[in-house]
């Protein structure tokens, strides 16, 4: 009896501990379905649901992650056709990670890292790019809004100043 409990105390701690790292974390280990990880594994989880509405090719879903105001006008395959210069129905997305997720010191903006893998269906090869998604919201209390727009878009000189 006294075994049984003192290995069900030496589970616990560390259960609790892991779970304690993972929240720390941000999220980047394994939570087990919990929602943890503060600010840092909530965007986490966010980037995760849109990689995979995107996968599915879910685009409809994939622009909620938007603010209210910006859903009907982000185009997301376009997005990702001049991200990966092929339209979206000749890539399969094979695999995705969250390299990291950080948020600024006003913990108003933020951005996550992402590694995705992709075949090319059209000639049948394997690549792999990284992006940034970036977020914002106006207040603490406030949901967290994507802005691929921003975070896929090629840069442009400004014509007003000298390069």
């Amino acid at each position: 009896m006294k075994k049984a409990l003192t290995a069900l105390l030496v589970l616990s701690l560390l259960f609790g501990g892991y779970l304690g790292v993972a929240h720390v974390s941000g999220g980047a280990f394994s939570m087990l379905g919990l929602a943890l990880g503060g600010d840092r594994g909530a965007l986490r989880r966010i980037a995760l649901a849109f990689l995979e509405d995107v996968q599915f090719k879910d685009f409809v879903s994939a622009a909620n992650y938007h603010a209210p105001d910006l859903i009907d006008s982000v185009d997301i395959p376009f997005l990702l056709q001049r991200l990966f210069a092929v339209k979206p129905e000749a890539l399969d997305i094979m695999d995705y990670d969250i390299v990291f997720a950080e948020l600024d010191s006003s913990n108003l903006h933020a951005r996550v890292k992402v590694r995705i893998k992709v075949k090319l269906l059209l000639d049948e090869t394997i690549r792999e790019r990284e992006f940034i998604l970036y977020f914002d919201r106006d207040s603490a209390g406030d949901p967290w809004y994507m802005k691929l727009e921003d975070s896929l878009r090629q840069l442009a000189p400004d014509s007003t100043k000298q390069n």
